[in-house]
């Protein structure tokens, strides 16, 4: 009798350990790779006198990641997501360590090669992987909040870059200078997450953690192993699905690369203050976090792939908004006299609410059309075609603004390729083997 009065000791399911290192993976991988790059182009130019466009040419290395993400894949779907977690972040934490020792325009290039060699690696396919695995009765959902690590690195890390940039980094034998001692920040913080990888990460659960689970609602109550199913790359390969998803992740990653990075520029191109465009940027990562949750519970309800059809369509209309109406405010007259709402609130946070969900559901609509097994070699040949956008999106961006003087060339063109990718997906109905195909 007393013992049944006694409270039950809380644990916690052993999954939520092992999809929070990606998620710090995907924190510092984006929060100081992308969110904070901007912060730091003012003390090279000083250093080195370094043009603007030589800096931000290293973000064209982004593509690098995306073109060896089939072998990576390969390589995740045979021998697991931990080997390939932690040595796409040992390259990103060496890239980071050896930065403060560069003198040469040259070393700032190959170390950014480095950096993006551990992209993918550190962020997407051991996220899709792990989530696929220990969570598949609620993956959209865990999908969502595993990928939130993007937003909250854009929301933490400039302002821990901004106060590493303030600091003085001389002590005893330091003597760095603020950018150095940024870098060697960065370096810090990434060995610890991935020690921590090292220690959390498990590629299977085990039957006590399933039936842990099976209580919360999740995998089998029944303790059964984990098995793992879904199409070859060569079977998917054969299908119109495979096509129309590849095309949609193409057309839709052009919202990194040539929007994401531009939205500041465009503000104040538009009469926003700096101080307001930057406040813009932590309302994007922070509805974006929002996105994926929210999206990520409708793609378990409706599927990833209508999920993502609205998410593109949202993507487009919203950036449409952004390109021609940043600036206007409407007048609230009902609070007080002279009161105004810049619709710049509205419209970027709704921009990121899609802009975040966009990253969640990609992992999604190729596990929901061809399965887990062989999920690393497909999404990593996916992945070659967004690492061409990647590569044009800043030089279409760039583009637009020298010869119109603005972005809105490019944006609307973005948005009308959004909507493409969503109509694409109309061909991405489930796929069915042909009589006489294995199965995986």
């Amino acid at each position: 009798m007393l013992n049944a009065l006694r409270p039950r000791p809380i644990s916690i399911y052993a999954g939520w350990w092992v999809i929070s290192a990606p998620f710090l993976a995907a924190m510092l991988t984006v929060g100081s790779g992308q969110y904070a790059f901007g912060l730091l182009i003012e003390p090279l130019e000083q250093e080195f006198g370094w043009t603007r466009t030589q800096i931000n040419l290293s973000l064209s290395f982004t593509a690098v990641g995306s073109f060896i993400a089939p072998y990576l894949g390969y390589i995740m779907d045979r021998h697991g997501a931990k080997n390939i977690l932690v040595a796409s972040m040992a390259l990103i934490v060496i890239s980071y360590l050896m930065r403060p020792m560069m003198t040469e325009l040259w070393h700032w290039y190959a170390l950014s090669f480095v950096q993006y060699l551990g992209f993918s690696g550190a962020s997407i396919l051991p996220a899709g992987r792990l989530v696929g695995i220990w969570f598949q009765r609620s993956r959209g959902r865990v999908m969502g909040i595993t990928l939130m690590g993007n937003n909250f690195g854009g929301m933490t890390f400039p302002h821990l870059t901004t106060f590493a940039l303030g600091m003085s980094w001389h002590w005893a034998f330091i003597n760095l200078s603020p950018w150095q001692g940024t870098y060697l920040l960065f370096g810090v913080i990434g060995i610890l997450m991935t020690v921590y990888a090292l220690l959390v990460v498990r590629e299977f659960p085990t039957r006590e953690n399933l039936r842990s689970r099976g209580r919360e609602g999740d995998a089998a109550s029944d303790g059964a192993p984990v098995v793992l199913t879904g199409w070859s790359l060569k079977e998917s390969a054969r299908t119109k699905a495979f096509y129309a998803i590849t095309v949609a992740m193409m057309l839709g990653s052009l919202t990194y690369t040539g929007v994401l990075t531009q939205v500041a520029a465009h503000l104040t191109g538009e009469g926003v203050s700096s101080g307001s465009a930057a406040i813009a940027l932590s309302l994007l990562a922070g509805c974006g976090m929002t996105g994926k949750f929210i999206m990520g519970l409708l793609a378990d309800r409706i599927t990833a792939r209508y999920a993502l059809m609205i998410d593109l369509f949202g993507q487009s209309g919203f950036l449409v908004l952004l390109t021609y109406f940043a600036g206007v405010s409407i007048p609230l007259p009902m609070i007080a006299a002279g009161a105004v709402l810049p619709l710049v609130w509205i419209v970027v946070g709704c921009f990121g609410f899609f802009l975040g969900a966009f990253g969640a559901l990609t992992p999604l609509i190729v596990q929901d059309a061809f399965g887990v097994r062989f999920y690393g070699s497909i999404m990593g040949v996916m992945s070659i075609t967004m690492g061409v956008s990647s590569f044009l999106g800043p030089i279409l961006a760039g583009w637009s603004f020298d010869s119109t003087g603005s972005y809105d060339f490019a944006f609307l063109l973005i948005a009308a390729l959004f909507f493409t990718g969503a109509m694409a997906l109309t061909q991405a109905g489930k796929p069915r083997r042909s009589e006489g195909s294995s199965g995986g």
